[in-house]
């Protein structure tokens, strides 16, 4: 059955299902979702980042399902520093909220938060970026190894299935850099006639990127084309490019689906982005944690789907964006 843009990319996976049993005996219990006598439902959101736009867009998500469910909802930014995310989380707990949603800056520091978060009986869901321990109510977060698998593909497709190319990677102490790096060299692995030249992290950071990639052109000048593991990579590549007349000539594959990023697709200096809706993810995230905060059963593992964008299908993607309730991502493309 062949199935469009809208419903694959709510596509749910199940990896395993398990009924969440909340601790904490000052917290009501409801079976009902919404309706008269539940409980209310607070919820601290601890974010990794707010200076990356697929963070604000998830944000923005969050807080207009949270606005929707009638759930109070506290966004607070680590500014990607691990301590940060510690103290803020610490912080939370001792504010009891119904369920504390984390995105963690790194894998251990999230097993950290995770384990606080237990013993003080307050469930934990967590997004994107998973925990390398401890207890979750549920996790949530795109296919990061299909994201890595689609952006080869569509880089080989790019450069005609032979040439030298280059992959960014992005936090390497985070599981979807991990699993967008395996993604990629999984994918690339089936074309013999690409060399990946040069493999260098950039922390998923648009500035590192763009020195990253021009000391990269220094000993490569002859590549064809360049993978990053984020939007925001990308679009440093492209200004690397760009400062040696190479934008659009070298083609570069994304992942996200940023506004920025959907505008260089449209521009001709990117090639594509794999697209995962921030906006879809926050709202995901807070209707899970909605259930948990309620004692209902919810998956253990929730995996959206992305889709590749190239100039061909933004116009597509941005109908979507618009009919779920993102009407800023593809603003500046009208």
């Amino acid at each position: 059955m062949k199935m469009n843009w809208a419903t694959k990319s709510v596509l749910v996976v199940t990896a395993a299902a398990m009924t969440v049993s909340l601790a904490g005996c000052n917290r009501a219990s409801s079976d009902a979702a919404t309706g008269e006598g539940a409980a209310p439902v607070s919820a601290t959101l601890v974010i990794s980042t707010l200076n990356n736009p697929f963070f604000v867009s998830v944000a923005a998500g969050a807080e207009a399902q949270a606005a929707e469910l009638g759930i109070t909802l506290d966004v607070q930014n680590a500014n990607n520093s691990d301590q940060t995310s510690l103290d803020l989380s610490a912080t939370a707990l001792t504010k009891t909220p119904s369920v504390l949603i984390i995105d963690p800056v790194g894998s251990d520091s999230g097993a950290t938060i995770t384990a606080q978060a237990n013993t003080a009986g307050i469930p934990v869901v967590a997004f994107d970026r998973a925990p390398s321990s401890g207890t979750l109510a549920s996790f949530i977060g795109y296919d990061a190894i299909t994201a890595g698998e689609n952006g080869a593909k569509s880089l080989a497709e790019a450069i005609g299935g032979k040439g030298k190319v280059v992959e960014i990677q992005g936090i390497l102490g985070t599981s979807v850099a991990q699993d967008r790096s395996k993604g990629f060299n999984q994918g690339i692995a089936a074309f013999p006639d690409i060399e990946v030249v040069a493999v260098q992290s950039a922390d998923f950071d648009r500035g590192t990127a763009l020195d990253v990639m021009t000391n990269i052109l220094q000993g490569n000048p002859d590549i064809q084309g360049v993978y990053a593991a984020n939007d925001e990579m990308a679009l440093g590549v492209v200004a690397a490019l760009e400062a040696r007349g190479l934008a659009g000539t070298v083609k570069v594959v994304g992942n996200d689906g940023i506004g920025d990023a959907l505008a260089a697709v449209k521009a001709g200096t990117m090639y594509s982005t794999n697209a995962e809706s921030p906006f879809v993810l926050g709202k995901q995230v807070v209707s899970i944690s909605f259930k948990v905060a309620q004692k209902q059963a919810v998956e253990a593992n929730t995996v959206l789907q992305g889709r590749l964008v190239t100039t061909a299908s933004i116009t597509e993607f941005c109908a979507y964006l618009v009919g779920e309730g993102d009407t800023d991502t593809c603003a500046a493309l009208n």
